[in-house]
């Protein structure tokens, strides 16, 4: 991956997260896609959040409503920076997950060196697989209990979870990768946001949670465990390997 990633963890995004992006992309002119198919109204969604990059200095963003794959490929394929909002990130997969060319569009960007992120839902949709919403509300350790699905892969080792300690998401994130030891788990908390670049975090703003299996997980009926969980837990301006 020569490019960067952007997590936002949801709330209210920072102006420096447009503004980092238009640097990493090149500037100003740099052409940004808003990908709002989150949003049961993508037109709306789609130009606030191109309002938003506009505010905070981009001279050349475009938010398409369309659900035609081929005409979003074009976009993507000339962006250096793609952007998803929040919303509900099964939404997205279930208009768009089926254009697997699409997908590796927005991956493509990335690996040409541009940008790619979002927030809240936009930055669970980053991961190899993201939370599907519907973990068990008492927080087991089960399998099942924390259902995910496939997501767009820009960051093919991991899961990204959004609102983390502000929504109490450990258990779920943790189910996850009890089911998926091979994952790193990324939790993003509401008003930080994250850096990935070159196979290193940089978190902003608030806490990041890093967390990883170490050790195989092992099963009692339904119910998983692992006898070595690695977390870390980083403070602004503070980095990890991912």
């Amino acid at each position: 991956m020569s490019g960067a990633v952007i997590l936002a963890g949801g709330g209210s995004t920072p102006p420096e997260v447009p503004q980092t992006m238009l640097q990493l992309a090149g500037g100003a002119n740099a052409r940004i896609v808003i990908l709002a198919h989150v949003q049961a109204d993508v037109a709306r969604g789609g130009q606030r959040s191109a309002e938003f990059f506009a505010e905070n200095g981009a001279q050349d963003v475009i938010a398409p409503d369309t659900l035609d794959a081929g005409e979003l490929i074009a976009l993507v394929q000339s962006a250096r920076g793609v952007w998803i909002p929040g919303g509900d990130q099964n939404r997205f997969m279930e208009r768009l997950g089926s254009a697997t060319a699409l997908l590796e569009a927005i991956r493509g960007v990335v690996a040409r060196g541009g940008v790619a992120g979002g927030t809240s839902a936009g930055a669970s949709l980053m991961g190899a697989r993201m939370p599907t919403g519907d973990h068990s509300p008492d927080g087991d350790l089960k399998v099942g209990a924390s259902p995910t699905a496939p997501a767009i892969g820009v960051l093919p080792n991991a899961i990204v979870d959004q609102h983390f300690l502000k929504r109490q998401r450990l258990p779920r994130l943790l189910c996850a990768l009890l089911e998926h030891p091979s994952l790193v788990g990324i939790g993003v908390d509401e008003e930080a946001w994250a850096l990935v670049q070159k196979g290193k975090l940089t978190a902003y703003r608030a806490q990041v949670v890093i967390a990883r299996v170490r050790q195989k997980p092992c099963r009692h009926e339904r119910m998983l465990g692992s006898r070595d969980i690695r977390l870390h837990i980083l403070l602004p301006n503070e980095t990890a390997r991912v």
